[in-house]
């Protein structure tokens, strides 16, 4: 077994294993996503106490095993508890963002900018809503961080600007934007308005605190959502659990 090290972490999804056991994902600072068991976690008082639930931050210790595919956790520090999340709304979006990262990022690369990402989105939903603008800044940083950073201002064959053009298009196949003038007949195409392809543009270089300030119609907001939900697609291993739960609380209301 290697050295023990040490990082921050984001713990971002954890389950039971055996009597006692727990098999934890998360996200370091240092090391990237990592997997690893935690031995006698459901019983553990000290090493793993209210350490290993979604949303927690905490300095993970821990070994890496060569030839395994599970880090070994020694213990956790407490460093930010998961409670402020708790509130359905806030538990529902946070899962969310959860689940993206976790689904964008690959084991044991290392993800600076993503971890620093999660971190401060998950900062600010304890402070506030999530708003429209907040989680569309959210993806787009993600997406970039994660080497797929969607073009929107300009056609992706003529180069022609699209932000006030009429008849602009998506290819949910290339996730490419596409002027009338360039649409072809075989292509799998969705309608999207040049108003939203500008407000999306402009969000690339707004913060997530800075979001909150941002208001869209809501065509625009339902357009821009409707946009990004095909380019994560694109890019997502599997379906994600926390958007049926985002729409059962969004039907209640």
């Amino acid at each position: 077994m290697g050295p023990s090290q040490t990082s921050e972490a984001i713990i971002l999804r954890a389950r039971a294993y055996g009597e006692s056991d727990k098999i934890v994902t998360f996200l370091t600072e240092d090391a990237g996503k990592l997997t690893g068991i935690a031995k006698g976690a459901k019983n553990s008082r000290r090493r793993f106490a209210n350490c290993l639930d979604p949303f927690t931050r905490v300095r993970v210790h821990f070994r890496v095993r060569p030839g395994a595919s599970l880090v070994f956790m020694e213990s956790c520090d407490l460093l930010q508890a998961s409670g402020a999340l708790a509130e359905p709304n806030k538990f529902a979006y946070g899962s969310y963002l959860l689940e993206l990262v976790d689904q964008l990022t690959e084991e044991a690369h290392p993800v600076p900018d993503v971890y620093r990402l999660l971190h401060e989105a998950l900062d600010e939903l304890t402070r506030g809503a999530a708003t429209s603008a907040f989680l569309r800044v959210f993806e787009l940083r993600l997406l970039h961080h994660a080497g797929y950073d969607p073009l929107l201002a300009s056609c992706v064959r003529c180069q022609q600007s699209v932000l006030s053009a009429q008849g602009t298009f998506l290819d949910t196949v290339q996730g490419s934007i596409i002027c009338a003038a360039c649409r072809r007949p075989d292509q799998r195409l969705v309608s999207v308005a040049g108003q939203t392809l500008a407000a999306l543009s402009s969000l690339k270089i707004v913060t997530l605190g800075d979001a909150r300030r941002h208001r869209f119609s809501a065509g625009i907001a339902a357009e821009a959502a409707m946009l990004l939900g095909h380019l994560l697609a694109l890019h997502l291993p599997r379906p994600l659990r926390s958007v049926k739960l985002i729409a059962a609380l969004t039907n209640e209301r």
